[in-house]
């Protein structure tokens, strides 16, 4: 499903017909251009009702039209995207209860009590009838039955969480809406990125941040959608403006906007003619300078044999409880090897200041299992994970205080360049590893320098 639909070409017309024979919701809000004699003029492009934007759909597919729907009119689409029906669950009657609803009002003779003897309860009389016949509600539901009866109850309770959530969405889109239009549309700065969910989803995500008449420092998530057409900055370009448009704000009074360095994402703010505006997120380029320096072969070697290690400690309770009692006895704070995410930097280096503290206890807990020996790390590696530890201690701190959503951070940045670089200048006493580690970092920074983006960012720094 597409979110983000290419200008289509619509024939001229004037007025729009139902489409037949079709049973999807999605066409509850699009017609089929027609002429006045009601001919329908393209069987392949139907036009939105809410908003007369011609959509494709060519062969009936209503795939676009419900992205058309999620993407602009995000309540319809909600509302089409639960089916109106009604589970209704219903008591199957056994054969002798049939029997019974079947001549419930009709006297009895002695005879049919008689033949009646095989059944789980017999009669006298008629008001004992009416009476198994009001019990028959109470009894027992079969398998079918009581399926059905799941389904209707799960139903009412999807039906009343869409209720409060739809309830809850126009609460805060009306409250984003009334504080972006008390505010001057040229001071709204903007972050975005295309990300993939765990189940390998596409999405693209807007935020706006903006300072209200109060001086408060707010932001607000415009729209993550579902963005499963190619990444490519014409398209990503074609959301950006679709959305920020959705909630009247003007692209061209963005005073800036804050991307990481993708080549879609660049060309995107290309096809915006926000060139000038556009910073690069400072804490991704030093993400890529750090990785970029875990990518020189003896660091990245010893990362691996380090992950090796933490991954046997994690796999053994007998390792790990071996591993405290050894702490304990050389009094120091238990704790275990953290694992590191590939994503995330730091992680990383808080696995390697972890392994360095507890050097001693890992070596004691390794000489006890003779099998696990060959996991320590040699004098090498060691000293080059101890260089690792020196190049990027500060850029952990500097990475945490840029993550903060209630303070502006880009009049920080500069400051913050401006301490890394002469944080990482190359001394006399350095290994060539540590001299290579920061040239690296700094090489992903120097953009700041000289980039158009400086010019904004030393203006923020005033």
């Amino acid at each position: 499903m597409s979110v983000a639909h290419r200008t289509l070409e619509c024939p001229v017309f004037s007025q729009l017909l139902p489409k037949k024979k079709s049973k999807s919701r999605a066409w509850e809000h699009f017609g089929l251009p027609a002429n006045e004699s009601g001919q329908i003029v393209s069987q392949d492009i139907a036009v939105c009702k809410l908003c007369w934007s011609p959509v494709s759909a060519k062969s009936g597919s209503t795939s676009n039209l419900f992205g058309h729907l999620r993407l602009h009119h995000p309540l319809k689409f909600s509302e089409v995207s639960y089916k109106s029906k009604v589970v209704a669950a219903t008591v199957q009657y056994s054969p002798f209860c049939a029997d019974v609803d079947e001549s419930i009002d009709e006297p009895q003779p002695h005879s049919n009590m008689a033949a009646s003897e095989s059944n789980q309860f017999n009669f006298v009389d008629n008001h004992r009838h009416k009476r198994q016949k009001f019990m028959t509600d109470f009894q027992r539901l079969d398998d079918q039955a009581s399926k059905r009866t799941t389904d209707s109850l799960t139903w009412t309770k999807a039906l009343y969480c869409y209720c409060s959530s739809k309830k809850l969405y126009n609460e805060v889109r009306d409250k984003i809406r009334q504080e972006l239009s008390l505010i001057k549309k040229d001071t709204i700065s903007v972050t975005t990125d295309c990300w993939t969910s765990i189940a390998n989803t596409p999405y693209i995500t807007i935020t706006v941040h903006f300072i209200t008449s109060e001086w408060a420092l707010k932001s607000a998530c415009l729209a993550c959608a579902h963005f499963d057409d190619d990444h490519n900055g014409k398209n990503i370009a074609e959301v950006l403006r679709s959305i920020l448009n959705d909630w009247g704000i003007d692209v061209q009074n963005i005073m800036s906007i804050t991307t990481d360095n993708g080549r879609n994402i660049l060309k995107s703010i290309e096809e915006l003619n926000l060139e000038n505006a556009h910073i690069s997120c400072f804490a991704h380029n030093i993400n890529i300078g750090v990785n970029h320096s875990l990518d020189i072969p003896i660091l990245k070697r010893a990362i691996a044999r380090l992950k090796k290690l933490q991954n046997a400690f994690a796999m053994s309770w007998k390792m790990k409880r071996d591993l405290h009692k050894a702490q304990e006895l050389l009094q120091m704070e238990v704790k275990t090897l953290p694992s590191a995410c590939p994503t995330r930097w730091w992680s990383t280096l808080k696995l390697v200041k972890r392994f360095l503290e507890n050097q001693l206890p890992i070596c004691k807990t390794l000489l006890e299992y003779p099998n696990k020996k060959h996991l320590m790390l040699e004098g090498n590696e060691i000293s080059a994970l101890e260089d690792f530890t020196t190049a990027t201690e500060l850029l952990e701190d500097i990475t945490s205080s840029l993550s903060g959503e209630q303070y502006t951070t880009a009049s920080a940045v500069l400051p913050l360049y401006m301490k890394i670089k002469n944080n990482l200048q190359n001394k006399d006493e350095d290994s060539s590893l540590l001299k290579s580690i920061k040239s690296e970092i700094l090489e992903s920074l120097n953009k700041y320098e000289s980039h158009p983006m400086s010019s904004n960012l030393q203006l923020s720094t005033l």
